[in-house]
């Protein structure tokens, strides 16, 4: 046990309760320690109700066990309500059955609160004993609790409710309580017919809210009894309404519903044809093709962008012609991008031409969109070059404009990482194709680090271009068999993937891959029966090339493809990853069904059992110089606040090609395009002779600053090199905040500790990759797709004026409350926080009682566009004038150094 955790057990019993509850709180932050679990335990029958509802919610963080979880269900009829609903809170954390009963027992509670937050508690539980006394509480007097009783039942997702909550529907007075229950039923009545008749009488309410909702969940049953009373909605008054009405209707394919929308192409309302040629994509009638070509034509840019993305999703090629031509004339880039997509889906799914080059003029006018001046022309034009050169065979050029089409991406979008997997699987192909097999594991390595990155970006989904490449995979090692023996197994091997690639196929595309898996299976069944020798089996094997290269072309085809799979789907397709990993155990067919079965039983109850590590590692860096130099001296430190250009939320609110612009107006952008690295250009450098970086550190160095630190995201990695000449010269250390860098396909912002004669430049990484999703125009998005390293890990840096730790961005929200217990552990001097986000006042409070807390500095450095730079000092704040956006400068510190003689402690 650590000192640390033996004074905090004392202070549990402090005669100060607020010494008593920050050690609690403490005690909270160290993960399953046995030794503490008791004592906090013990404390459940303190007579403050403080103490108890601390020591509640200390313990809910830990592994969920029997002994922790009854003392917590006793707690639920503590007389305080804070400390009821602090046992709620943590028994739902838990989700353990055990606290089903008891929690049923105090829904009866007189407290609003109390019955609210046990109904979710039932809910995220999830045990279906539940059912029947949360049914019973939609007849609560109070809203909330009805509320939470419907967001409950929806995730039981039983259908016995639905006949209480349509009864809910007909009774209720309550606007919110009722539009919750109309959504509600959309999800528990798939299938259902009972739900259509009581959601269509809604349809006429005069409350536009319960028409859009009813639309929504009728639309969820695709029932074809929809389709006539939705047609009338199409022109209702509130957008919303029609908006849900299009979505239901496009799911429900019918000759009706295609013929009401082609007639709505000449609506006068832009709106609704915008709608209706959405839709006619998604119905994948060709019935709508004149339409749509027309539609190319349209006043509205945006009609003519859904009108040429419907034609894409048709894939015939009589829209050719009309998109070619309209291509060429059409100014907006975003109509312009949907048209270069949609040719290269036509064409890529054309019959292949003899002299595709010359002959094809959707080549013809992409090729020339190369030099547009908009860079998602140029990456949509690439992209498409690329599926029309693999849908002719021609590899080796897809490869290089998939890498065109990469280097034409936005960091933040998904599709850079994705194009850049697909060139290498391209260039895979091309091996293939020419029989140069084996040493390509890396290539697969890279294609497979890439994708994880694309999905990433957009909310940790497959990319079904994935199984195709380990496919590839597998047909390359068949080839560097060493005997018959090796052969049977990557032969066997080679079948399971491919049947994990038709089953990861959503249910539209279920047929795409029909044809082949025939030819594919019949050549199996010959390699199988014939039991040819190996050198003869290889020769069979080359005769499969074809096939498997026409699977590759209708997968990319499709792609980039977002995928969702049902729980049935996924946990089939779990068994078959399973099997895959096991050559030994043969083809699925050879398997029995109940082993089947137990086996995907196994996989579930593994995915329901792992546990989330919630530690969190430190990693001493020391420094191979004097420790000593500044101890009990004062030391200038220089905090650098610049702007990078243009404010940040711009990229939210305007167009895409903003930060093309932004691009050639500050760096250069040939070298951006090529390396990814902002470089800047002479032409940007405003009232200086030198870059800023380098005018700050010439500034800093006068001031006399020994230590510079600039914020995250505020140099290139290129700019290292130079930095490290600036401390080596004049006998400086910098912290330096880099751009974000590519490891291993993940993408990560840098901290680096420059020291003096030290060439080994340690840094923090940051412990959120910075994943950004396809688009920015809402932040919210962006916070759901960050991706914590697991566990987190932070650097204690040794130096001559003390120990530090650095935070970056969104790592200051996620981990500073890890800061006290570290600084008290490794004795830290000061904590630097990097940043290149929005700051507010309540975000300073917090640092300020951070600082006050651990009774040491946080220097916090933000980029001009945000403002903020500060150093937050015990009790008070040192006021940077650097804290208002749009300021640049240099904040001028002095630090006084602490003597050497901080006590050591062992973690």
């Amino acid at each position: 046990m650590s000192m640390s955790t033996t004074v905090l057990l004392q202070q549990i019993n402090d005669v100060d309760t607020e010494a008593r509850l920050l050690a609690i709180k403490r005690l909270g932050m160290i993960y399953d320690d046995e030794k503490i679990i008791d004592p906090l335990l013990k404390l459940l029958l303190d007579n403050d109700a403080r103490i108890r509802e601390a020591v509640i919610l200390s313990l809910s963080v830990q592994s969920s066990s029997p002994k922790i979880i009854k003392p917590i269900i006793n707690a639920l009829s503590d007389e305080v309500v804070d400390v009821q609903l602090a046992a709620i809170k943590a028994l739902s954390e838990f989700r353990s059955i055990l606290a089903t009963k008891p929690l049923i027992k105090i829904l009866s509670d007189p407290e609003d609160e109390v019955r609210a937050g046990t109904v979710l508690a039932l809910g995220l539980i999830e045990d279906k004993n539940a059912l029947f006394p949360l049914i019973d509480c939609l007849e609560d007097q109070n809203s909330q609790v009805r509320i939470n009783a419907l967001v409950a039942l929806s995730q039981l997702g039983d259908p016995r409710s639905i006949d209480p909550i349509i009864d809910l529907i007909q009774n209720e007075t309550d606007d919110i309580v009722k539009q919750m229950a109309i959504l509600s039923l959309g999800p528990l009545g798939k299938g259902d017919k009972r739900i259509v008749e009581p959601l269509i009488q809604h349809l006429s309410s005069p409350n536009p809210r319960f028409r859009q909702y009813a639309i929504v969940s009728l639309g969820q049953t695709k029932n074809p009894e929809i389709i006539k009373p939705l047609l009338k909605l199409l022109n209702d008054e509130d957008a919303y309404v029609r908006r849900a009405c299009a979505t239901a209707l496009s799911d429900v394919k019918d000759p009706a519903t295609v013929k009401e929308f082609i007639a709505r192409l000449d609506d006068e309302n832009a709106e609704i044809r915008e709608t209706a040629a959405r839709a006619l994509g998604k119905l994948g009638d060709i019935d709508a093709i004149l339409g749509l070509i027309h539609a190319l034509y349209d006043t509205s840019n945006a009609v003519r962008e859904e009108a040429a993305k419907s034609l894409g999703d048709l894939e015939d090629s009589a829209a050719s012609k009309s998109l070619i031509s309209v291509f060429k004339k059409e100014q907006d880039p975003s109509v312009k991008i949907a048209m270069a997509i949609a040719l290269g889906r036509i064409e890529g799914n054309s019959p292949p031409s003899t002299s595709f080059v010359l002959a094809n003029p959707a080549m013809r006018v992409l090729s020339k969109a190369l030099s547009h001046k908009e860079l998602g022309v140029r990456a949509a034009s690439a992209e498409s070059l690329a599926k029309i050169c693999i849908n002719n065979k021609k590899y080796g050029k897809a490869k290089n404009y998939y890498r065109r089409a990469s280097d034409e991406s936005l960091t933040w979008e998904f599709k850079q990482p994705f194009n850049l997997a697909s060139s290498l699987g391209c260039e895979v192909m091309d091996r293939l194709s020419k029989k140069h097999y084996g040493g390509m594991t890396s290539i697969f390595e890279a294609i497979y680090d890439n994708l994880a990155t694309a999905a990433k970006m957009i909310g940790n989904h497959t990319f079904i271009s994935k199984n195709y490449w380990k496919i590839l995979e597998v047909y390359d090692q068949i080839f560097q068999s060493k005997n018959k023996g090796q052969f049977v197994q990557h032969f066997r091997d080679l079948g399971l993937k491919i049947l994990l690639l038709a089953k990861k196929l959503p249910e539209d595309k279920q047929n795409l891959l029909n044809t082949s898996q025939d030819r594919l299976n019949e050549k199996f069944q010959v390699i199988d029966k014939r039991g040819l020798a190996l050198s003869e089996s290889l020769v069979e094997m080359e005769n499969l090339k074809p096939d498997l290269f026409d699977i590759g072309n209708k997968i990319l085809q499709i792609e980039p493809l977002e995928l969702r799979m049902d729980e049935d789907q996924e946990n089939t397709i779990n068994v078959i990853e399973d099997l895959s990993e096991i050559p030994s155990m043969g083809a699925l067919a050879t398997m029995d069904a109940t082993d089947l079965l137990r086996e995907e039983e196994n996989i579930i109850q593994r995915h329901v059992t792992r546990e989330v590590d919630r530690k969190f590692l430190l990693e001493d860096i020391p420094l191979t110089m004097d420790t000593h130099l500044f101890a009990g001296k004062d030391l200038s430190i220089g905090l650098i606040q610049f702007l990078q250009g243009a404010k940040r939320e711009s990229f939210i609110e305007d167009d895409r090609d903003l930060w093309e612009k932004f691009v050639r107006r500050y760096y250069d952008e040939e070298v951006y395009r090529q390396t990814r690295i902002l470089q800047f250009t002479q032409e940007s450098i405003q009232f200086r002779a030198k870059p800023k970086i380098i005018g700050y550190l010439d500034d800093a160095i006068y001031e006399g600053c020994k230590l510079i630190v600039f914020p995250e995201c505020s140099m290139p990695e290129s700019y290292l090199p130079k930095l490290q000449q600036f401390a080596d010269r004049f006998n400086i250390f910098i912290i330096a905040g880099v751009e974000c860098i590519s490891d291993q396909g993940h993408f990560y912002n840098r901290a680096y500790f420059i020291s003096p004669m030290n060439e080994n430049m340690p840094y923090q990484q940051k412990n959120t990759r910075t994943v950004m999703p396809s688009s920015e125009k809402n932040m919210l998005e962006w916070v759901e797709n960050i991706e914590t390293t697991s566990p987190p890990k932070f650097s204690i840096f040794e130096s001559p004026f003390g120990k530090f730790i650095i935070l970056i961005g969104n790592d200051i929200k996620e981990y500073s409350q890890f800061i006290p217990f570290i600084t008290r552990e490794r004795g830290l001097d000061f904590a630097v926080f990097l940043n290149n986000g929005i700051e507010n006042t309540a975000l300073s409070h917090k640092y300020q009682e951070l600082a006050t807390e651990i009774s040491k500095p946080i220097l916090y450095l933000n980029t001009g566009q945000f403002g903020g730079t500060n150093v937050y000092l015990a009790k008070d704040t040192q006021q940077s004038p650097l804290q208002s956006e749009y300021s640049e400068g240099i904040f001028h510190w002095k630090y006084a150094v602490p003597e050497d003689d901080m006590p050591e402690f062992e973690l």
